[in-house]
Protein backbone atom coordinates (compact mmCIF):
# COMPACT_ATOMS: atom_id res chain seq x y z
CA UNK A 1 0.00 0.00 0.00
CA UNK A 2 1.51 3.34 -1.01
CA UNK A 3 1.19 6.60 0.88
CA UNK A 4 -1.65 8.02 -1.24
CA UNK A 5 -3.73 4.86 -0.88
CA UNK A 6 -3.16 4.86 2.86
CA UNK A 7 -4.14 8.52 3.14
CA UNK A 8 -7.34 7.88 1.23
CA UNK A 9 -8.14 4.84 3.36
CA UNK A 10 -7.75 6.77 6.62
CA UNK A 11 -9.84 9.82 5.74
CA UNK A 12 -12.65 10.93 8.02
CA UNK A 13 -16.12 11.40 6.57
CA UNK A 14 -19.37 12.03 8.45
CA UNK A 15 -20.36 8.44 7.70
CA UNK A 16 -17.02 6.86 8.66
CA UNK A 17 -16.86 8.70 11.99
CA UNK A 18 -20.32 7.52 12.97
CA UNK A 19 -19.65 4.01 11.70
CA UNK A 20 -16.35 3.64 13.57
CA UNK A 21 -17.53 4.89 16.93
CA UNK A 22 -16.53 2.34 19.55
CA UNK A 23 -15.91 2.04 23.25
CA UNK A 24 -12.28 2.14 24.33
CA UNK A 25 -10.82 -0.68 26.41
CA UNK A 26 -9.29 1.45 29.14
CA UNK A 27 -7.87 -1.62 30.86
CA UNK A 28 -5.69 -2.13 27.76
CA UNK A 29 -4.62 1.49 27.32
CA UNK A 30 -0.90 1.62 26.41
CA UNK A 31 1.54 2.83 29.04
CA UNK A 32 2.72 6.35 28.08
CA UNK A 33 6.41 5.70 28.77
CA UNK A 34 8.96 3.28 27.36
CA UNK A 35 10.38 1.38 30.32
CA UNK A 36 13.72 -0.40 29.96
CA UNK A 37 13.86 -3.08 32.63
CA UNK A 38 17.60 -3.84 32.50
CA UNK A 39 19.20 -0.38 32.27
CA UNK A 40 20.16 1.88 35.15
CA UNK A 41 18.95 5.49 35.11
CA UNK A 42 21.43 8.33 34.71
CA UNK A 43 19.90 11.40 36.40
CA UNK A 44 20.08 14.62 34.45
CA UNK A 45 21.48 17.69 36.23
CA UNK A 46 19.29 20.77 36.63
CA UNK A 47 18.73 22.34 33.22
CA UNK A 48 20.88 25.31 32.31
CA UNK A 49 19.28 28.70 33.05
CA UNK A 50 16.62 30.10 30.77
CA UNK A 51 17.99 32.11 27.88
CA UNK A 52 14.96 34.45 28.01
CA UNK A 53 15.49 34.92 24.26
CA UNK A 54 12.25 36.27 22.70
CA UNK A 55 9.95 33.40 21.82
CA UNK A 56 8.68 34.99 18.63
CA UNK A 57 12.23 34.97 17.23
CA UNK A 58 13.29 31.58 18.57
CA UNK A 59 10.16 29.95 17.09
CA UNK A 60 11.51 30.56 13.59
CA UNK A 61 15.06 29.52 14.46
CA UNK A 62 16.61 32.93 15.14
CA UNK A 63 18.94 33.38 18.09
CA UNK A 64 21.97 35.19 19.48
CA UNK A 65 25.23 35.32 17.56
CA UNK A 66 27.23 33.71 20.37
CA UNK A 67 26.31 30.18 21.48
CA UNK A 68 26.38 29.08 25.10
CA UNK A 69 28.36 25.91 25.92
CA UNK A 70 26.66 22.72 24.75
CA UNK A 71 27.21 20.70 27.92
CA UNK A 72 25.06 18.23 29.84
CA UNK A 73 23.06 20.97 31.61
CA UNK A 74 22.24 22.46 28.23
CA UNK A 75 21.23 19.03 26.93
CA UNK A 76 18.95 18.75 29.97
CA UNK A 77 17.32 22.09 29.08
CA UNK A 78 16.67 20.89 25.54
CA UNK A 79 15.26 17.56 26.70
CA UNK A 80 13.14 18.70 29.63
CA UNK A 81 11.62 21.70 27.85
CA UNK A 82 11.62 20.03 24.45
CA UNK A 83 9.73 16.88 25.40
CA UNK A 84 9.55 16.46 29.18
CA UNK A 85 6.53 16.04 31.45
CA UNK A 86 5.31 19.46 32.54
CA UNK A 87 2.30 18.67 34.74
CA UNK A 88 0.20 15.75 35.96
CA UNK A 89 -3.56 15.53 36.41
CA UNK A 90 -5.56 12.80 38.11
CA UNK A 91 -9.20 12.62 37.03
CA UNK A 92 -12.17 11.45 39.08
CA UNK A 93 -12.03 7.96 37.57
CA UNK A 94 -8.43 7.56 38.69
CA UNK A 95 -6.92 8.03 35.23
CA UNK A 96 -3.55 9.77 35.35
CA UNK A 97 -2.39 12.00 32.51
CA UNK A 98 1.17 13.24 32.29
CA UNK A 99 1.06 16.32 30.09
CA UNK A 100 4.27 17.18 28.31
CA UNK A 101 5.66 20.35 26.78
CA UNK A 102 3.97 19.74 23.42
CA UNK A 103 0.49 18.90 22.19
CA UNK A 104 -0.55 15.30 21.61
CA UNK A 105 -3.95 14.00 20.52
CA UNK A 106 -5.60 12.24 23.44
CA UNK A 107 -2.47 12.88 25.53
CA UNK A 108 -1.18 9.52 24.23
CA UNK A 109 2.38 10.68 23.38
CA UNK A 110 3.50 8.02 20.89
CA UNK A 111 6.99 9.47 20.25
CA UNK A 112 10.21 8.43 22.01
CA UNK A 113 13.33 10.59 22.12
CA UNK A 114 16.89 9.26 21.88
CA UNK A 115 20.14 11.15 22.36
CA UNK A 116 23.22 10.44 20.23
CA UNK A 117 26.35 12.26 21.34
CA UNK A 118 30.05 12.17 20.65
CA UNK A 119 31.49 15.26 22.31
CA UNK A 120 29.40 16.62 25.19
CA UNK A 121 30.99 17.86 28.41
CA UNK A 122 29.59 15.74 31.24
CA UNK A 123 28.12 12.99 29.05
CA UNK A 124 30.16 10.09 27.70
CA UNK A 125 29.85 9.30 23.99
CA UNK A 126 26.96 6.93 23.38
CA UNK A 127 23.34 6.45 22.49
CA UNK A 128 20.82 7.19 25.24
CA UNK A 129 17.07 7.04 25.77
CA UNK A 130 15.31 9.94 27.50
CA UNK A 131 12.55 9.19 30.03
CA UNK A 132 10.36 12.33 30.04
CA UNK A 133 8.76 11.72 33.44
CA UNK A 134 11.76 10.53 35.42
CA UNK A 135 13.99 13.05 33.62
CA UNK A 136 16.80 10.55 33.29
CA UNK A 137 18.85 9.02 30.51
CA UNK A 138 19.57 5.32 30.01
CA UNK A 139 22.62 4.20 28.08
CA UNK A 140 21.63 1.94 25.20
CA UNK A 141 25.03 1.68 23.49
CA UNK A 142 28.39 2.97 24.73
CA UNK A 143 30.09 3.31 21.35
CA UNK A 144 30.03 6.69 19.59
CA UNK A 145 26.87 6.55 17.43
CA UNK A 146 27.38 9.82 15.55
CA UNK A 147 29.53 8.49 12.66
CA UNK A 148 26.98 5.73 12.05
CA UNK A 149 24.12 8.23 12.20
CA UNK A 150 25.94 10.50 9.76
CA UNK A 151 26.46 7.61 7.35
CA UNK A 152 22.77 6.71 7.54
CA UNK A 153 22.04 10.35 6.58
CA UNK A 154 24.53 10.17 3.67
CA UNK A 155 27.07 12.34 5.52
CA UNK A 156 24.74 15.33 5.50
CA UNK A 157 26.89 18.13 6.88
CA UNK A 158 24.49 19.16 9.66
CA UNK A 159 24.59 15.58 11.00
CA UNK A 160 28.24 14.79 10.29
CA UNK A 161 29.52 17.90 12.12
CA UNK A 162 27.12 17.85 15.07
CA UNK A 163 28.32 16.74 18.52
CA UNK A 164 24.72 15.98 19.46
CA UNK A 165 21.65 14.65 17.67
CA UNK A 166 18.16 13.78 18.82
CA UNK A 167 16.48 10.84 17.13
CA UNK A 168 12.67 10.64 17.24
CA UNK A 169 10.94 7.27 17.00
CA UNK A 170 7.21 6.52 16.96
CA UNK A 171 5.30 3.71 18.68
CA UNK A 172 2.08 3.24 16.66
CA UNK A 173 0.16 1.23 19.27
CA UNK A 174 0.13 4.16 21.68
CA UNK A 175 -2.08 6.11 19.31
CA UNK A 176 -3.78 3.41 17.20
CA UNK A 177 -5.31 2.11 20.45
CA UNK A 178 -7.69 5.07 20.19
CA UNK A 179 -7.48 6.31 16.61
CA UNK A 180 -6.98 3.14 14.59
CA UNK A 181 -4.77 3.17 11.50
CA UNK A 182 -5.23 6.94 11.15
CA UNK A 183 -3.07 7.19 14.26
CA UNK A 184 -0.05 6.77 11.98
CA UNK A 185 -0.51 10.43 11.06
CA UNK A 186 -0.28 11.35 14.74
CA UNK A 187 3.27 9.99 15.00
CA UNK A 188 4.46 12.75 12.72
CA UNK A 189 2.23 15.44 14.20
CA UNK A 190 3.64 14.75 17.67
CA UNK A 191 7.14 14.44 16.24
CA UNK A 192 6.74 17.81 14.54
CA UNK A 193 5.63 19.44 17.79
CA UNK A 194 8.78 18.13 19.50
CA UNK A 195 10.96 19.33 16.62
CA UNK A 196 9.44 22.83 16.94
CA UNK A 197 10.45 22.95 20.60
CA UNK A 198 13.93 21.58 19.96
CA UNK A 199 14.73 24.00 17.12
CA UNK A 200 13.39 26.99 19.09
CA UNK A 201 15.27 26.03 22.26
CA UNK A 202 18.48 25.39 20.34
CA UNK A 203 18.19 28.70 18.48
CA UNK A 204 17.58 30.63 21.70
CA UNK A 205 21.02 29.52 22.93
CA UNK A 206 22.78 30.11 19.62
CA UNK A 207 22.97 26.46 18.54
CA UNK A 208 22.33 25.44 14.95
CA UNK A 209 19.63 22.82 14.33
CA UNK A 210 18.05 21.03 11.39
CA UNK A 211 15.39 18.38 10.93
CA UNK A 212 16.37 15.42 8.75
CA UNK A 213 13.63 13.14 7.41
CA UNK A 214 15.77 11.30 4.84
CA UNK A 215 17.91 8.51 6.26
CA UNK A 216 18.54 4.82 5.76
CA UNK A 217 15.72 3.40 7.88
CA UNK A 218 17.20 0.01 8.58
CA UNK A 219 20.50 1.47 9.75
CA UNK A 220 18.93 3.95 12.16
CA UNK A 221 16.40 1.44 13.45
CA UNK A 222 19.25 -0.99 14.09
CA UNK A 223 21.18 1.72 15.90
CA UNK A 224 18.22 2.37 18.22
CA UNK A 225 17.48 -1.32 18.65
CA UNK A 226 13.92 -1.03 17.29
CA UNK A 227 12.19 -3.23 14.72
CA UNK A 228 10.66 -0.65 12.36
CA UNK A 229 7.15 -2.02 12.93
CA UNK A 230 6.20 -1.66 16.60
CA UNK A 231 8.60 1.28 16.85
CA UNK A 232 10.05 3.19 13.91
CA UNK A 233 12.46 6.07 13.39
CA UNK A 234 10.74 9.30 12.31
CA UNK A 235 13.39 12.02 12.18
CA UNK A 236 16.91 13.07 13.17
CA UNK A 237 17.60 16.52 14.65
CA UNK A 238 21.32 17.42 14.76
CA UNK A 239 22.25 20.19 17.21
CA UNK A 240 25.35 22.39 17.12
CA UNK A 241 28.62 22.24 15.23
CA UNK A 242 31.63 20.53 16.77
CA UNK A 243 34.16 22.05 14.39
CA UNK A 244 35.19 18.61 13.20
CA UNK A 245 33.73 15.81 11.13
CA UNK A 246 34.10 12.32 12.52
CA UNK A 247 35.74 9.54 10.55
CA UNK A 248 33.33 7.48 8.48
CA UNK A 249 32.51 4.16 10.19
CA UNK A 250 33.37 0.79 8.78
CA UNK A 251 31.04 -0.79 6.27
CA UNK A 252 29.58 -3.06 8.93
CA UNK A 253 26.18 -1.72 9.92
CA UNK A 254 26.10 -0.26 13.42
CA UNK A 255 23.84 -2.10 15.81
CA UNK A 256 23.02 -1.49 19.44
CA UNK A 257 25.13 -3.63 21.72
CA UNK A 258 22.01 -5.44 22.88
CA UNK A 259 18.26 -5.57 22.34
CA UNK A 260 17.45 -4.40 25.82
CA UNK A 261 14.38 -5.75 27.58
CA UNK A 262 11.42 -3.39 27.56
CA UNK A 263 8.24 -3.68 29.62
CA UNK A 264 5.06 -4.33 27.55
CA UNK A 265 2.89 -1.30 26.82
CA UNK A 266 -0.37 -3.05 27.60
CA UNK A 267 -2.00 -6.46 28.02
CA UNK A 268 -2.26 -6.97 24.26
CA UNK A 269 -1.42 -4.99 21.14
CA UNK A 270 -3.05 -4.77 17.74
CA UNK A 271 -1.05 -4.23 14.58
CA UNK A 272 -2.62 -2.53 11.58
CA UNK A 273 -1.22 -4.11 8.37
CA UNK A 274 -2.14 -1.09 6.25
CA UNK A 275 -0.08 1.13 8.55
CA UNK A 276 2.92 -1.20 8.38
CA UNK A 277 2.65 -1.35 4.59
CA UNK A 278 2.37 2.42 4.20
CA UNK A 279 5.41 2.97 6.37
CA UNK A 280 7.38 0.32 4.48
CA UNK A 281 6.51 2.05 1.19
CA UNK A 282 8.48 5.08 2.38
CA UNK A 283 11.59 3.21 3.54
CA UNK A 284 14.87 4.43 2.07
CA UNK A 285 17.87 2.21 1.43
CA UNK A 286 21.35 3.68 1.91
CA UNK A 287 21.83 4.37 -1.79
CA UNK A 288 18.50 6.22 -2.01
CA UNK A 289 19.22 8.85 0.65
CA UNK A 290 21.36 11.02 -1.63
CA UNK A 291 18.53 11.59 -4.11
CA UNK A 292 16.19 12.49 -1.25
CA UNK A 293 18.19 15.37 0.19
CA UNK A 294 17.69 19.04 -0.67
CA UNK A 295 19.52 22.15 0.46
CA UNK A 296 18.23 23.74 3.64
CA UNK A 297 17.93 27.44 2.91
CA UNK A 298 16.24 30.53 4.31
CA UNK A 299 15.19 32.49 1.27
CA UNK A 300 12.63 34.67 2.99
CA UNK A 301 13.02 37.77 5.12
CA UNK A 302 12.08 37.19 8.77
CA UNK A 303 8.76 38.69 9.88
CA UNK A 304 8.97 42.01 11.69
CA UNK A 305 9.37 42.01 15.45
CA UNK A 306 6.23 42.07 17.57
CA UNK A 307 5.60 43.24 21.13
CA UNK A 308 5.39 39.59 22.30
CA UNK A 309 8.70 39.56 24.17
CA UNK A 310 8.40 36.62 26.58
CA UNK A 311 11.30 34.20 26.53
CA UNK A 312 10.86 30.89 24.71
CA UNK A 313 11.16 28.86 27.92
CA UNK A 314 8.38 30.79 29.62
CA UNK A 315 6.09 30.35 26.61
CA UNK A 316 6.74 26.60 26.42
CA UNK A 317 5.95 26.22 30.13
CA UNK A 318 2.60 27.98 29.85
CA UNK A 319 1.57 26.33 26.59
CA UNK A 320 -1.44 24.09 26.86
CA UNK A 321 -4.40 23.03 24.75
CA UNK A 322 -7.51 25.16 25.17
CA UNK A 323 -10.64 23.13 25.84
CA UNK A 324 -13.21 25.94 25.48
CA UNK A 325 -12.87 29.20 23.55
CA UNK A 326 -14.69 32.43 24.27
CA UNK A 327 -15.83 34.08 21.06
CA UNK A 328 -13.77 37.17 21.80
CA UNK A 329 -11.59 38.68 19.06
CA UNK A 330 -7.80 38.64 18.95
CA UNK A 331 -5.71 41.50 17.52
CA UNK A 332 -5.55 41.08 13.75
CA UNK A 333 -1.89 42.08 13.53
CA UNK A 334 -0.95 39.42 16.09
CA UNK A 335 -2.92 36.73 14.27
CA UNK A 336 -1.24 37.72 11.00
CA UNK A 337 2.17 37.57 12.69
CA UNK A 338 1.50 34.13 14.20
CA UNK A 339 0.51 32.82 10.76
CA UNK A 340 3.56 34.38 9.07
CA UNK A 341 5.92 32.82 11.62
CA UNK A 342 4.23 29.47 11.22
CA UNK A 343 5.02 29.60 7.50
CA UNK A 344 8.63 30.81 7.84
CA UNK A 345 11.10 28.37 6.20
CA UNK A 346 12.10 25.33 8.25
CA UNK A 347 15.74 24.18 8.31
CA UNK A 348 15.20 20.75 6.79
CA UNK A 349 16.58 18.24 4.32
CA UNK A 350 13.50 18.38 2.08
CA UNK A 351 14.10 22.03 1.20
CA UNK A 352 11.14 24.22 0.25
CA UNK A 353 7.85 23.99 2.07
CA UNK A 354 5.46 21.12 1.42
CA UNK A 355 2.67 22.82 3.41
CA UNK A 356 0.29 25.66 2.64
CA UNK A 357 -2.09 27.34 5.06
CA UNK A 358 -5.74 28.27 4.62
CA UNK A 359 -7.63 29.85 7.50
CA UNK A 360 -11.16 30.72 8.51
CA UNK A 361 -11.05 34.02 10.41
CA UNK A 362 -13.97 34.45 12.77
CA UNK A 363 -12.97 37.28 15.09
CA UNK A 364 -9.80 39.28 14.51
CA UNK A 365 -9.67 43.05 14.96
CA UNK A 366 -8.96 44.73 11.65
CA UNK A 367 -9.71 41.65 9.52
CA UNK A 368 -12.98 40.82 7.79
CA UNK A 369 -14.50 37.51 8.83
CA UNK A 370 -13.94 35.08 5.99
CA UNK A 371 -11.75 32.44 4.39
CA UNK A 372 -8.13 33.36 3.66
CA UNK A 373 -4.97 31.88 2.21
CA UNK A 374 -1.58 32.67 3.75
CA UNK A 375 0.76 33.92 1.04
CA UNK A 376 4.21 35.49 0.92
CA UNK A 377 2.61 38.93 1.17
CA UNK A 378 0.24 38.12 4.01
CA UNK A 379 -3.38 37.03 4.08
CA UNK A 380 -5.25 36.77 0.79
CA UNK A 381 -9.05 36.89 1.09
CA UNK A 382 -10.74 33.99 -0.67
CA UNK A 383 -14.31 34.67 0.46
CA UNK A 384 -15.75 37.02 3.04
CA UNK A 385 -18.55 36.04 5.38
CA UNK A 386 -19.30 34.38 8.69
CA UNK A 387 -18.04 30.80 8.45
CA UNK A 388 -18.16 29.80 12.12
CA UNK A 389 -20.72 27.10 11.44
CA UNK A 390 -18.63 25.83 8.54
CA UNK A 391 -15.51 25.64 10.70
CA UNK A 392 -17.48 23.79 13.36
CA UNK A 393 -18.67 21.28 10.76
CA UNK A 394 -15.29 20.78 9.11
CA UNK A 395 -13.64 20.03 12.47
CA UNK A 396 -15.71 16.90 13.07
CA UNK A 397 -18.53 19.08 14.43
CA UNK A 398 -16.45 20.03 17.44
CA UNK A 399 -17.41 23.39 19.02
CA UNK A 400 -13.76 24.46 19.28
CA UNK A 401 -13.57 24.60 15.49
CA UNK A 402 -16.23 27.31 15.31
CA UNK A 403 -15.67 29.11 18.59
CA UNK A 404 -12.05 30.10 18.02
CA UNK A 405 -11.01 33.46 16.63
CA UNK A 406 -9.41 31.60 13.70
CA UNK A 407 -9.31 28.01 12.51
CA UNK A 408 -6.10 27.20 10.66
CA UNK A 409 -5.90 24.40 8.09
CA UNK A 410 -2.47 23.03 7.12
CA UNK A 411 -2.65 21.37 3.70
CA UNK A 412 -0.31 19.61 1.27
CA UNK A 413 -0.51 18.81 -2.42
CA UNK A 414 0.19 15.14 -1.77
CA UNK A 415 0.17 14.09 -5.41
CA UNK A 416 2.92 16.60 -6.15
CA UNK A 417 4.82 15.66 -2.99
CA UNK A 418 4.72 11.92 -3.72
CA UNK A 419 5.57 12.52 -7.36
CA UNK A 420 8.72 14.40 -6.34
CA UNK A 421 9.76 12.49 -3.23
CA UNK A 422 8.01 9.15 -3.44
CA UNK A 423 6.10 7.75 -0.48
CA UNK A 424 8.81 9.11 1.84
CA UNK A 425 7.47 12.56 1.00
CA UNK A 426 4.23 11.69 2.78
CA UNK A 427 6.14 11.35 6.03
CA UNK A 428 7.83 14.71 5.47
CA UNK A 429 4.52 16.44 4.70
CA UNK A 430 2.92 15.12 7.89
CA UNK A 431 6.04 16.00 9.90
CA UNK A 432 6.16 19.52 8.48
CA UNK A 433 2.49 19.98 9.32
CA UNK A 434 3.32 19.05 12.92
CA UNK A 435 6.23 21.53 12.99
CA UNK A 436 4.12 24.36 11.62
CA UNK A 437 1.29 23.47 14.02
CA UNK A 438 3.83 23.62 16.86
CA UNK A 439 4.78 27.12 15.74
CA UNK A 440 1.11 28.11 15.76
CA UNK A 441 0.79 26.89 19.33
CA UNK A 442 3.89 28.72 20.56
CA UNK A 443 3.05 31.86 18.60
CA UNK A 444 -0.44 31.97 20.05
CA UNK A 445 0.74 31.52 23.62
CA UNK A 446 3.49 34.10 23.10
CA UNK A 447 0.75 36.56 22.13
CA UNK A 448 -1.42 35.73 25.12
CA UNK A 449 -4.14 33.65 23.53
CA UNK A 450 -4.64 29.91 23.21
CA UNK A 451 -4.59 27.07 20.70
CA UNK A 452 -5.80 23.54 20.25
CA UNK A 453 -5.29 20.88 17.61
CA UNK A 454 -8.31 19.32 15.93
CA UNK A 455 -9.15 16.54 13.52
CA UNK A 456 -11.37 17.06 10.50
CA UNK A 457 -13.45 15.76 7.62
CA UNK A 458 -10.70 15.49 5.01
CA UNK A 459 -12.60 15.92 1.76
CA UNK A 460 -15.03 18.46 3.17
CA UNK A 461 -12.09 20.75 3.99
CA UNK A 462 -10.72 20.34 0.49
CA UNK A 463 -14.09 21.12 -1.08
CA UNK A 464 -14.68 24.21 1.04
CA UNK A 465 -11.34 25.77 0.08
CA UNK A 466 -11.70 24.58 -3.53
CA UNK A 467 -8.26 23.01 -3.59
CA UNK A 468 -6.63 19.76 -4.64
CA UNK A 469 -4.40 19.88 -1.56
CA UNK A 470 -5.19 17.55 1.31
CA UNK A 471 -5.60 18.76 4.90
CA UNK A 472 -2.85 17.43 7.16
CA UNK A 473 -3.74 19.06 10.47
CA UNK A 474 -5.98 21.78 11.94
CA UNK A 475 -5.23 24.21 14.77
CA UNK A 476 -7.84 26.54 16.24
CA UNK A 477 -6.66 29.79 17.85
CA UNK A 478 -8.57 32.02 20.22
CA UNK A 479 -9.23 33.38 23.68
CA UNK A 480 -9.69 30.60 26.27
CA UNK A 481 -12.97 30.92 28.15
CA UNK A 482 -12.50 32.37 31.60
CA UNK A 483 -12.23 29.87 34.41
CA UNK A 484 -11.46 26.97 32.07
CA UNK A 485 -8.26 25.10 32.79
CA UNK A 486 -5.86 24.23 30.02
CA UNK A 487 -4.69 20.63 29.61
Amino acid sequence: MNALDFHELTKHTPASVRRSARALDWSNKPHPFKEYVDLDPIPLPPPSPDTTFPATEAIIGLGPDVARPLDLSEVARLLVLGAGVLRKRVFADGQRFYFRTYASAGALYPVELYVACSDIDGLAPGLYHFHPHERVLRLIAANDPCPHLARACDQRSAVASAPLAFVLAGIPWRTTWKYGARGYRHLFWDGGMIVTNLIALAASAGHSAEVVAGFADEEVNDLLGVDGRTEMTLAVVPIGISGKVGSPPSEERARSTARHAVAPLSRSEREYPELVEAHAAGVLASEEVTSWQRASGRDRKAPKSTPCRDGIERVIRRRGSSRVFARDPVPGHQLTDVLARAMYPIPSDWGSSLIEIDVIVNAAEGLKPGAYRVGDDGLQLLADGDFRDVAHWLCLEQPLGGDGAATVFLLADLRRVVSEFGSRGYRAAQLEAGIRAGRLYLGAYACGFGATGLTFYDDEVRKFFNTDSEPMLVVALGRPARGRRLL
